[in-house]
């Protein structure tokens, strides 16, 4: 070996090493680099905007609901307590203000323990390092990841102030049960905003996110109780808080109001309207866009509807005995699945929808008894035969195309040959028949055999294509039967159909969304009344009359004794084995429908009809919405009043025994005289009539 041998092998070495630091180096940047190039834009960095949930409200702009994926409610740093950042600086990173992004004692101390224990056990990221996976990366635990992490963390900590990261991070925590950030938090298990937290508050709240399902204040009171003791302790050794702060917190430790029990409002009307925005906006922007949602629910009218349908439909199961009562079945709490898939619960269910007839605004809607039971919606969704209330498309349609309310119709045993069938033999309700009777008399008193003797005159055809006019959108089969409301629709159907007699023969389509604002203010949408000329004035308003004198003297004669004084109309409903019970009514301002029934098509009981079951809840929620005393409907131009004999439906004679004013269109008015009773002729009572109805002293027929 020469002397130059140690030199040269020195010089060796150091070019190795020097090589070697410099592939170490050059790798190192290379992979810098690459991490680098999948991070976020800084257009992204830039613009870090969580979701906010959209906030849906009432007519009057009082908030009914949320919708959220992320139950989240913005609130700026300055306004949480300085407790709160204190539990969670002393619990999630305590040198938060001292380090870049990263904390390199921290990860050397979590990378200790972790080679210790074999696995991944202890965390090490900062606030920010926290704050960076929460909004751009996975929480898979990758070396890959962390390193992402980590220059991501930096990348925050160059763009943004410590008290700016803080107040994303507050805002973008999760504490389970779907709420994120503090002040949703806040208002989910203290129901109180994060400004007001006490101090055991804080940090009740500051140990959740470490195990959100294992310290859940909801679901495990007692192991929340105990986190917050050792966040208090942390808070001490940080110095935010004396001892005898913690230890009189600890004392004042409590568990967080049971939150579970929260009632809903309007839970059907709320899912309609979901359902209605799924179909005009994509998900992330309906649930984190933080939309405010204005519709036309009024809020106290809908909360008195749901009380008044509860008390009564309680009221039913208790005098009828029934089986299966509401109280009986829903003792437990269904999970959300659950729910969203029955569509059949075993006690006695009722919906009820009302809405303005002018503009077609839903002002309440009850799909059922009980959301958390069954999230279908009887009202909108539910298809079943509405008896009796059928028989006013009928007469729309006869009225129409020419008849009267003074035209005679025969109430006689009928018999229909069906081809390759048993014939059809319809009855009354009370088995009886009365002969010949006028329609409205027919109508006021709901008698079968007129109305399908009628429907058999114009066609079962011509009567559907009057029901689709009106709103009725379901499958409609032309038979005979159809009369006797054979074939299933919804009430939200009923009731469109329904408005249309005081709105002047205009269809309002219903709607339920007001106007839909972005989170900035900047109005997205805004509905109209969408308006269809199904009727003449002349025929709706006559049909408007025709009702009335249901109300007044007929089916549903229980309005009037019940004090009901101002103008009302609409018809009652009953189905065979009495199945299904209705009540659509209405008054110049307001339409409701009211469906009583058992989901399985089994009778509600014997005698239990619509006039018994479905009107009183109208009647009820009438009075609540402050409809007792409305105006008369308006009159169009282009009818006149007769005076007639009840017997013959032609002009009175003074020995007629039963004569009434009855309402005509003009040109369709009778001419003829009773050729069966004697008497003198009446010619001049009609010009009578007539200034006593210009004078506003005399009501429709």
């Amino acid at each position: 070996m020469t002397p130059h041998t140690p030199m040269r092998a020195f010089r060796t070495g150091l070019v190795v090493g020097l090589l070697a630091v410099c592939l170490a180096a050059g790798s190192a940047v290379g992979v810098f680099l690459y991490f680098r190039r999948t991070l976020p834009s800084l257009t992204s960095l830039e613009s870090i905007v969580p979701p906010v949930k959209t906030v849906i409200y009432d007519r009057s702009g009082t908030p009914i609901s949320e919708l959220f994926q992320e139950n989240r409610v913005i609130i700026p740093l300055e306004e949480v307590p300085k407790d709160l950042v204190g539990a969670f600086l002393a619990t999630e990173d305590r040198r938060f203000r001292a380090h870049w992004g990263v904390s390199l004692l921290d990860n050397v101390r979590a990378l200790w323990v972790d080679i210790r224990k074999g696995k991944s056990a202890q965390g090490g990221s900062t606030i920010t390092q926290q704050l960076a996976r929460n909004l751009f990366l996975s929480h898979e635990k990758r070396l890959t990841r962390k390193i992402r992490e980590a220059l991501l963390a930096i990348e925050i900590e160059k763009r943004y102030t410590k008290d700016e990261i803080l107040g994303m991070y507050l805002n973008q925590i999760y504490f389970g049960h779907g709420a994120y950030g503090v002040e949703s938090a806040a208002r989910l298990y203290f129901d109180k905003s994060a400004r007001d937290l006490t101090l055991p508050e804080c940090a009740i709240l500051a140990g959740i996110p470490k195990n959100p399902g294992g310290y859940s204040p909801i679901r495990h009171p007692a192991a929340s109780m105990e986190r917050a003791r050792v966040i208090l302790d942390l808070m001490v050794g940080a110095g935010s808080i004396t001892r005898e702060d913690a230890e009189r917190a600890k004392k004042e430790l409590r568990p967080s109001p049971d939150r579970r029990g929260r009632v809903r409002e309007a839970p059907y009307f709320i899912e309609y309207v979901r359902q209605e925005l799924l179909t005009r906006f994509p998900p992330e922007v309906l649930y984190g866009g933080g939309l405010r949602i204005e519709t036309s629910l009024d809020l106290e009218l809908q909360r008195a509807a749901e009380k008044i349908l509860e008390e009564h439909l309680s009221d039913l199961e208790r005098s009828r005995r029934y089986k299966h009562r509401l109280s009986d079945e829903s003792e437990e709490i269904e999970s959300e699945a659950a729910a969203a898939s029955r569509k059949e619960t075993p006690y006695i269910q009722g919906a009820l929808l009302a809405m303005d007839p002018r503009t077609g605004e839903i002002r309440a809607m009850i799909g059922g008894r009980d959301f958390g039971d069954s999230h279908f919606n009887r009202a909108v969704q539910a298809r079943r035969q509405p008896g009796s209330a059928f028989k006013v498309f009928v007469y729309t349609a006869a009225i129409d195309r020419g008849m009267t309310p003074a035209d005679i119709c025969l109430d006689a045993p009928l018999v229909i040959p069906i081809a390759g069938n048993d014939d059809y033999v319809p009855q009354n309700i009370d088995g009886e028949f009365r002969g010949p009777m006028t329609v409205r008399d027919a109508l006021k008193k709901s008698i079968n055999i007129p109305a399908i003797r009628t429907l058999l005159t114009l066609t079962p055809e011509v009567v559907v294509d009057y029901a689709r006019r009106l709103g009725v959108k379901g499958d409609l089969r032309a038979v005979p039967s159809l009369a006797l409301g054979s074939s299933e629709v919804t009430l939200l159907e009923l009731t469109t159909a329904f408005a249309v007699f005081p709105n002047q023969g205009i269809r309002t389509e219903p709607y339920a969304i007001l106007r839909v604002l972005d989170r900035e203010g900047h109005v997205l949408e805004e509905s109209r009344p969408r308006r269809h000329e199904a009727l003449n004035p002349q025929t709706a308003y006559i049909m408007t009359s025709l009702l009335e004198s249901v109300v007044n003297e007929g089916t549903a004669a229980r309005v009037r004794a019940k004090g009901f004084r101002g103008a009302a109309a609409g018809k009652t409903g009953t189905t065979n084995d009495y199945t299904d019970n209705w009540f659509i009514g209405f008054t110049p301002g307001l339409v409701c429908g009211v469906w009583v029934a058992f989901d399985k098509k089994e009778t509600i009981g014997e005698d239990q009809t619509g006039s018994r079951t479905a009107l009183p809840i109208w009647i009820d929620f009438m009075t609540a919405a402050g409809r007792t005393e409305d105006p008369p409907f308006e009159r169009p131009e282009g009818l006149v009043d007769r005076e007639i004999c009840v017997e013959t439906g032609t002009l009175a004679k003074t020995g007629c025994p039963e004569t009434r004013w009855e309402i005509f269109r003009a040109g369709h008015e009778p001419t003829a005289h009773c050729g069966s009773h004697g008497g003198r002729l009446r010619a001049a009572s009609a010009a009578a009539r007539d200034e006593l109805r210009t004078a506003g002293a005399l009501r429709a027929p």
